[in-house]
């Protein structure tokens, strides 16, 4: 007696792969895309930070005087010619305190040119009950030395409040 084998099961073609992921078939585009996204955010993010500082100091009644009075000093104005211009981010600080009546104390350093020349504008300044006074406004040539230094206002003369200017 001859036994017959089992027939075989039917044929069953394998299964198919699982689809792929939008990041698995994306990935060598996407990957830098985000890399120089997130660099791009953190160098805007700077940048405004940066901004922000300038306009804060630039914004100051010390800043303001101290540029004004610079502008208008007739010895400054023959050293560095006509218009004398600003530099784009002033250095130093600026503190402020509510505290017995408004105390703080501004140290900046103003970069100054005009057509003749540069320099450095250096401004310190004292709040005591709200108002700022000068301790000393100096206006230094470049490659100059004290001697050189031009006094733009004298000390514990008080600091003017300027209005901003039109943008």
């Amino acid at each position: 007696m001859s036994t017959r084998p089992p027939p075989l099961p039917p044929h069953v073609p394998p299964a198919a792969a699982a689809p792929r992921g939008w990041w698995q078939r994306h990935w060598k585009w996407a990957l830098p895309v985000v890399v120089v996204g997130v660099f791009a955010m953190l160098v805007a993010c700077a940048a405004g930070l940066l901004f922000a500082l300038r306009g804060t100091m630039m914004g100051s009644d010390v800043y303001r005087d101290a540029m004004a009075r610079a502008v208008a000093h007739p010895e400054l104005v023959a050293a560095l010619g006509e218009p004398v211009e600003a530099g784009f981010m002033p250095m130093g600080s600026i503190s402020r305190s509510n505290e017995d009546g408004g105390s703080g104390r501004a140290d900046l350093v103003i970069g100054l040119s005009g057509p003749r020349g540069e320099g450095h504008l250096v401004a310190t300044a004292d709040r005591r009950l709200g108002a700022w006074t000068w301790e000393s406004l100096v206006f230094v040539p470049e490659g100059g030395g004290v001697d050189d230094a031009i006094l733009i206002a004298d000390e514990h003369e008080p600091v003017e409040h300027h209005a901003a200017s039109a943008p």
